[in-house]
């Protein structure tokens, strides 16, 4: 069962009145429980294809259907509802909102979804609890490690049962120990419910933990052996 589809996908820039294409007439499955990582340097458009998936932005030609809705066919409000039902989003940066507190950080999704019910605040805390933060939940962001800021930012993205969770560069500001123990972690998560992961990442570390492997290069996905 397809989760993500992208048919004939198209995406540029300008820059000096000139038109770079960093993908042109692409196509993807990805399947129902797949974890697939996209490995490229910095550059390569990684980033640019998972804001894509999600709806952040819009594609110049082409097709990008996400649990059977075709994204093209929303508004910007509609993508944006969407994105917030449907997707959890993992960052580098952690984006988690300084003056809030930990299970505060957490519970916002379903708070912005209408979700946030005493059977999802007790299965939010059992969450925190399965990512080590059970005694963290009143702390703010800036007084937690990076590992620990990323642990939130996964609960933050788990938190109301997505369909597909897109992870940009999630262990790009760790050390290599708490990078592996948070990919641990968020693998476990993702494939006890049965979602979709796509990650895009440099680094080859992680390719040992993914279902596929697509290296872009030149805007073309190039299949890797995992």
């Amino acid at each position: 069962m397809p989760v993500v589809l992208l048919r004939r996908l198209a995406k540029s820039y300008l820059e000096a009145g000139h038109r770079h294409w960093i993908f042109q007439g692409i196509d993807l499955q990805v399947n129902l429980g797949e974890f697939v990582v996209l490995l490229g340097r910095s550059g390569s458009g990684k980033s640019t294809l998972l804001n894509l998936i999600s709806g952040i932005d819009v594609p110049d030609e082409g097709e990008v259907v996400v649990c059977d809705q075709r994204l093209n066919q929303l508004s910007e409000r509609g993508r944006t509802l969407f994105r917030r039902r449907r997707i959890g989003f993992v960052f580098q940066q952690f984006n988690l909102i300084p003056t809030l507190t930990v299970l505060e950080n957490v519970l916002l999704p379903l708070e912005l979804n209408g979700q946030l019910d005493a059977s999802s605040r007790k299965r939010s805390l059992a969450l925190m609890v399965r990512l080590g933060l059970g005694k963290r939940l009143d702390a703010f962001p800036d007084r937690l490690s990076g590992g620990e800021q990323q642990r939130v930012a996964i609960g933050r993205a788990l938190a109301h049962d997505p369909d597909l969770i897109l992870a940009d560069e999630p262990t790009g500001n760790l050390d290599l120990e708490t990078g592996r123990d948070v990919l641990q972690l968020l693998d476990q998560l993702v494939r006890e419910k049965g979602r979709t992961l796509i990650m895009a990442t440099h680094s080859q570390e992680v390719v040992g933990w993914a279902d596929r492997i697509l290296a872009i290069r030149r805007g073309r996905f190039e299949p890797m052996l995992p």
